[in-house]
């Protein structure tokens, strides 16, 4: 057993710096996610055969991972407390459980990762994509809910782990310095792009202006709103808990219904190169900011409500103008898989969001 740089015997290292009575039995490498190496190992605890997550952080993107583990640990706590104080029926899968290392750190230090280890919930899985109002509506509950058990998450202030990640006036000054540099002389053929992109910045920035005004608060966001962060019971269909914590941080509820919104509110991929079938789907909407106030709406503000619609557009303008840049700049950041795939990310995040505009508001 061995996962190419990774031999079995470092894996075994790693979990028994977590749990050094447990048995490690086998491992297996996940590989879903697209930033951190994730194994799920069997091991027997007390007798008992248990599953775990064994995950290597990537230090390189998660340069403040101390602040992310510190950041998850704190969240797992919390939500576990409110889990029992009000008493759930489902309180070893409602949220992820992390364990502290053997040393009582919250991870282990290695040469490229940072290691974590966390219980694995079973009979649960994550999907690429919702099919269905239902669930949409189910999605958007969980990430409502999660939302709402955060809002009193006692202080300090959670740390902010990719600074500035939602601050749009600074995207956009970015895609207008890259258009400025045309670093690889890819402007005048795109020129149209930039300049839809820059028709609507005025679109773009509602959030970040109604936020500078005092109107809506800062609340602790997930950053990464989206069908396969929910796992869902496979016997059920019923939304178990929200995963991926790593970009959970300060920041606006709307940039989580924003990110809802750009990511199933159209049944097209966000590398659609037929803009003309980027359409949202109203039926899906409706069935997200349905599940979305199911769980929100008792601590949302007047002003956060009227602004649910909006978020949508924002986050599609923000993530299409850092698709356009990275494309002016010569594709250095989004991976891509053939040489104009950034500027279709780039057009449909485009008519995704003039299809928002057309529909929504």
């Amino acid at each position: 057993m061995a996962f190419n740089d990774i031999p079995a015997a470092r894996l075994r290292e790693r979990f028994a710096a977590f749990l050094p009575n447990a048995e490690f039995i086998s491992a297996e490498e996940c590989y879903g996610g697209h930033i951190n190496r994730t194994f799920f190992v069997d091991a027997r605890v007390y007798g008992e055969k248990r599953r775990f997550v064994l995950q290597s952080v990537n230090k390189n993107v998660f340069k403040n991972y101390a602040g992310v583990m510190d950041n998850v640990f704190r969240i797992s706590a919390h939500l576990g407390s409110k889990s029992l104080d009000m008493g759930s029926d489902d309180p070893t899968r409602d949220h992820i459980h992390f364990i502290r290392a053997a040393d009582g750190g919250l991870g282990v230090d290695g040469e490229v990762g940072y290691w974590r280890l966390y219980r694995y919930i079973d009979r649960a899985e994550g999907r690429l994509s919702a099919k269905t109002p239902a669930e949409a509506r189910a999605a958007a509950a969980a990430f409502g809910r999660f939302q709402w058990l955060l809002a009193d998450l006692p202080s300090p202030r959670l740390w902010e782990t990719i600074s500035a990640f939602h601050d749009t006036r600074q995207r956009f000054a970015n895609l207008e310095k890259s258009a400025e540099f045309d670093a690889v002389g890819r402007r005048a053929a795109v020129k149209d792009d930039i300049e839809g992109f820059l028709s609507l910045k005025s679109e773009a920035l509602k959030l970040q202006e109604a936020f500078e005004r005092g109107e809506i608060p800062e609340r602790i966001a997930h950053n990464d709103a989206k069908y396969s962060n929910v796992l869902m019971d496979v016997a059920t269909n019923r939304a178990v808990c929200v995963i991926d914590l790593d970009t959970c941080m300060p920041g606006l509820s709307l940039h989580d219904f924003g990110d809802l919104m750009r990511s199933m509110s159209c049944d097209r991929p966000e590398d659609e190169p037929d803009t003309s079938k980027i359409v949202v789907r109203r039926d899906m909407y409706d069935a997200l900011l349905d599940g979305f106030l199911s769980q929100a709406d008792n601590f949302l503000v007047p002003a956060e409500r009227s602004l649910l619609p909006n978020s949508g557009v924002v986050i599609t303008l923000e993530t299409g103008s850092r698709f356009l840049a990275d494309y002016l700049d010569g594709d250095h950041y989004f991976h891509i898989d053939y040489p104009e795939h950034n500027l279709v990310r780039a057009r449909s995040q485009l008519a995704l969001a003039r299809s928002m505009l057309d529909t929504l508001m």
